[in-house]
C-alpha cells in the first residue's frame, strides 16, 4: 500500500508539524505534499518524510515574507497536487490540506486541527485587526472569505473520515461541516517531561506573549497577590507591556531553552493557562511533569484537565477570563492543593503520549481500509478518546453502517459490523 501525506504549509516546526512527524512514525516515511516549505534541514529530518513536494506558490520570490497573504490562492495550490498514485491519503489540516483531490479508489483520512478559523468563528476579529477591512478592499476581502467558506464546506465532504484534535474541534466540525468526527488529541512528548515530585513555591506561565493568550490577566492577578510568585516564560509583542504592568513578585524571563522550560515547569507549584485554545499541548506537557494546571474552562483544557476529586484530580478551572477569576482559582488551589499529586498528573498525561497517538491512528486506518467500510462511520460515545470526564469500563466499539441503526448482539453481518478493542 502506498501512502501520501498532505500538510497545509511548513513555515516552522511547531505543534502541527509534530503531528505530521507522528503520522510518519505511524505509517513509515512517506511523500509529504505542502504549499510552502521554509524548514531548516534539521527540522525536515525531524518530520521524517521521504520527499517533500511543494506547490507553485513556493516558487514565488521572497514568499516567506508574505506567504500568509496568499490564502486566496491556497485552495487552487492544494488542488494542484496529483495524488493518484497513492492508495491512502492522510491530510493534516488547519485550513487547506483536507481539500486535496482524490479518486474513488483511494481512501482519505483528514486530521483536522481546526476549520479555517479566520473564515468562520474568528471572521469579525480578523476583520477588525486589519486596515484592509475598510472601503473597497474590505468589500473584496469579505467576498474572498465568503468564497473560501464555500470551498471549505465543499471540500469537507471529500475525506472518508474526519479526525478532530479535540472535542472543541469536533463540535466545530459538526457546526460548520455537518459531519461526524473522531477525537484523537495531538501527540505530546511526555518522555521529555518526566514527573517531578519536588515542587517549588511559584506558579508558572509558558506561552508566546501575544494578546489573545491573556497573559496580561495572569500578571495583573499576581500583582494583586504580592505573596504569590509567578514566572512567565516566552517572548512576543506583549513583552514590553507586561513588564511595565508586572509587580515585583512577577518575573518575566522571556525566551528560554527547551531544557530550562522543562525544568521550570516541572518544579512549579501549578501551571496557569488563561487562553481559549483548541487543545493546548503545553498543558499536557505540564501534566506529564506532575504539575497541576489551573485553566480557563473552555476549549482543549476540558479534554486535558481532570477536576473530579473522586478521579484523582489534576487541576482546577476558572469560569471567565478575568483577573478576579484567576485570583480566586489560585487561592482555592492553595487551600486544596493536598488533593493534587504529581503521580496523578503524570498518569493523566500518558493518554496523550506519542505511542498512544500512533496506536489509535493505526486503528482508524485499519477500520477505514476494511472492505465493509462506508463513509457513515460512527463511534459510540464510550469508544471515543478518553477525555477528562469520568472513565468508562465499557469496551471500545467501532460501528460501521447506517447512522440510524444501532449495533446489537447479533451484529457482525452485512453493512453493520462491531469491532471490539481494549477499553483504554
Amino acid at each position: 500500500m502506498k501512502i501520501g501525506v498532505v500538510h497545509d504549509w511548513l513555515p516552522l516546526y511547531g505543534g502541527a508539524e509534530h503531528v505530521v512527524s507522528a503520522i510518519m512514525q505511524t505509517v513509515g516515511p512517506a511523500d509529504l505534499y505542502t504549499i510552502f516549505d521554509f524548514l531548516s534541514v534539521e527540522d525536515r529530518e525531524r518530520i521524517g518524510a521521504d520527499h517533500i513536494i511543494t506547490s507553485y506558490l513556493n516558487r514565488l520570490p521572497l514568499c516567506k515574507n508574505y506567504y500568509r497573504w496568499t490564502f486566496p490562492f491556497c485552495p487552487t495550490a492544494i488542488e494542484s497536487f496529483d495524488l493518484s498514485e497513492y492508495d491512502l491519503v492522510l491530510s493534516s489540516s488547519a485550513a487547506f490540506a483536507k481539500g486535496v483531490i482524490v479518486h474513488p479508489h483511494q481512501h482519505h483520512i483528514a486530521y483536522v486541527h481546526s476549520s479555517i478559523r479566520y473564515a468562520w468563528d474568528q471572521t469579525f476579529e480578523y476583520m477588525d485587526s486589519t486596515s484592509l477591512s475598510r472601503g473597497l478592499s474590505g468589500a473584496l476581502l469579505r467576498l474572498v472569505l465568503h468564497n473560501l467558506r464555500m470551498w471549505d464546506t465543499r471540500t469537507a465532504n471529500g475525506p472518508d473520515v474526519l479526525v478532530a484534535n479535540s472535542t472543541t474541534v469536533q463540535r466545530r466540525i459538526e457546526q460548520v461541516y455537518g459531519r461526524f468526527s473522531i477525537v484523537l488529541p495531538p501527540p505530546v512528548d511526555t518522555v521529555n517531561f518526566p514527573m517531578c515530585s519536588d515542587k517549588d513555591d511559584y506558579f508558572v506561565v509558558a506561552s508566546r506573549l501575544v494578546s489573545y493568550k491573556r497573559i496580561d490577566l495572569i500578571v495583573d492577578a499576581f500583582k494583586e497577590m504580592p505573596n504569590r510568585r509567578l514566572l512567565v516564560l516566552g517572548d512576543g509583542p506583549e513583552m514590553k507591556r507586561l513588564k511595565l504592568h508586572a509587580g515585583p513578585n512577577v518575573t518575566i524571563k522571556g525566551h528560554v531553552s527547551r531544557k530550562e522550560l522543562v525544568d521550570v515547569v516541572s518544579h512549579a507549584k501549578a501551571f496557569i493557562f488563561a487562553s481559549y485554545e483548541d487543545f493546548g499541548i503545553v498543558m499536557a506537557e505540564a501534566q506529564a511533569a506532575g504539575t497541576p494546571v489551573l485553566a480557563f474552562q473552555r476549549g482543549g483544557a476540558l479534554d486535558i484537565v481532570r477536576t473530579d476529586k473522586t478521579e484523582c484530580p489534576t487541576g482546577m478551572f476558572f469560569a471567565e477570563q478575568s483577573t478576579g477569576a484567576i485570583k480566586d482559582v489560585v487561592e482555592r488551589f492553595i487551600l486544596q492543593q493536598g488533593f493534587f499529586t504529581p503521580q496523578a498528573c503524570s498518569e493523566n498525561a500518558r493518554r496523550f503520549s506519542i505511542e498512544n497517538f500512533c496506536s489509535r491512528l493505526t486503528e482508524i486506518i485499519d477500520v477505514t481500509l476494511d472492505p465493509y467500510f462506508n463513509r457513515d462511520l460512527r463511534i459510540l460515545p464510550a469508544t471515543n478518546f478518553p477525555t477528562a470526564g469520568p472513565r468508562t469500563a465499557e469496551p471500545r466499539r467501532l460501528y460501521l453502517g447506517d447512522r440510524n441503526r444501532r449495533p446489537t448482539q447479533a451484529s457482525g453481518h452485512g453493512d453493520a459490523r462491531t469491532y471490539n478493542y481494549s477499553s483504554d
